[in-house]
């Protein structure tokens, strides 16, 4: 006569046979003794490691091991399961035929009614050929972030900076390794000064490429030119020849006599730059043009008389357009009516992630 409590058994038998055909049937499984020796192997094990049950049976799961695989791996691993914990990891192994597989790996420390380990479950997936993509994808990454590095170093050998360190203070903050702002500051042979910041529209490839054009070009044209007149007369048409139709490059551009008393200006697209008085009051200087695109005709000049000045300070959108909070303290105003906090300001943006290029220019007249 079959009882409750015997049926009750029988229906958990069952259960526990369509557990095990579940996991065996989905799953890369082997069992150890508390050494470490096998005393189970299913099916998927058999036939992803290549060996026989005979073969495996018996056997240290080191018969599969990668001898890639640092020793320490294996020490951590073990000290894990030993403490009587679950150890969750990636291991690639070697088949019987010599190739190599991985898999993703789960240990279980089997406990008797004392709480004593007396065996091990291993349960595995096949993640071999996710981990093969994975490697492409690492692979093309590195390329290519190899090539913009590259890129980045040629693109950057356009910045000039001829000024003296003591009357200048820059940062420089590129979004992504190749950046679309560009800049130099340039002490003429007659005494003048001539610096500029370049913003490139988008970002990327494209825009970093058109602004090393410009750059590469004021570097040949600086040469030769006395004044910011002459520098838009040569420099415009030329940068009209390579922008795409609807492409456009932000600037501001500005000429400091050798008297330090007149400021010549072309800027299109940018924020305000600024100038601090001897008496302490920030001015604005606004856009005189809209941002260059290739079907512009004229590019104005403009003059402010600088003697009642000390500093000037231009900036790109990036300064103030991005949505990081922590520079809220720094604006533009607060840097040039306090320039000793530019170098803080410079370090606190180095462990920050911006979605635009951050560029500013800080130069005492």
């Amino acid at each position: 006569m079959i009882t409750k409590n015997s049926s009750e058994n029988i229906s958990e038998h069952l259960l526990l046979k369509q557990y095990r055909h579940i996991v065996d049937a989905t799953n890369i499984v082997s069992k150890t003794d508390p050494r470490g020796v096998i005393t189970y192997a299913n099916k998927k094990f058999v036939e992803i490691s290549g060996y026989s049950q005979e073969e495996l049976l018996g056997r240290h799961h080191n018969i599969l091991r990668n001898p890639d695989t640092p020793k320490s791996f294996f020490k951590e691993l073990w000290q894990t399961i030993e403490s009587k914990k679950i150890w969750h990891g990636v291991v690639t192994n070697i088949h019987k035929s010599g190739h190599r597989y991985t898999v993703d790996v789960h240990i279980f420390p089997l406990l008797d009614a004392n709480g004593n380990i007396v065996e091990y479950m291993a349960i595995r997936y096949d993640i071999t050929r996710l981990q093969e993509l994975n490697d492409k994808v690492n692979a093309l990454y590195a390329y290519d972030t190899a090539q913009q590095n590259i890129a980045r170093k040629k693109l950057e050998m356009g910045i000039v900076n001829t000024l003296d360190a003591k009357t200048h203070n820059v940062i420089y903050q590129p979004s992504d390794i190749l950046s679309g702002d560009f800049y130099s500051l340039y002490k003429l042979e007659d005494g003048s000064r001539f610096l500029y910041i370049i913003d490139g529209q988008g970002h990327g490839i494209s825009p970093a490429l058109s602004v090393f054009a410009v750059s590469s070009t004021i570097n040949q044209l600086i040469k030769k030119i006395k004044n910011l007149e002459e520098l838009r007369d040569e420099l415009f048409p030329a940068i009209r020849t390579f922008l795409a139709d609807e492409e456009q490059l932000s600037y501001t551009m500005l000429m400091i006599d050798k008297d330090s008393t007149k400021l010549s200006f072309a800027s299109g697209g940018m924020y305000p730059f600024l100038l601090r008085s001897r008496n302490k009051k920030t001015v604005k200087a606004k856009a005189n043009n809209l941002p260059f695109m290739n079907f512009f005709e004229d590019v104005v000049i403009s003059e402010i008389d600088i003697k009642e000045y000390k500093s000037i300070l231009i900036y790109s959108d990036g300064f103030v357009e991005d949505e990081e909070s922590a520079i809220d303290g720094f604006s533009p105003f607060e840097l040039i009516a306090k320039p000793e906090l530019i170098d803080t300001t410079k370090e606190m943006l180095k462990e920050m992630k911006f979605q635009d290029d951050v560029t500013l220019l800080y130069l005492l007249i």
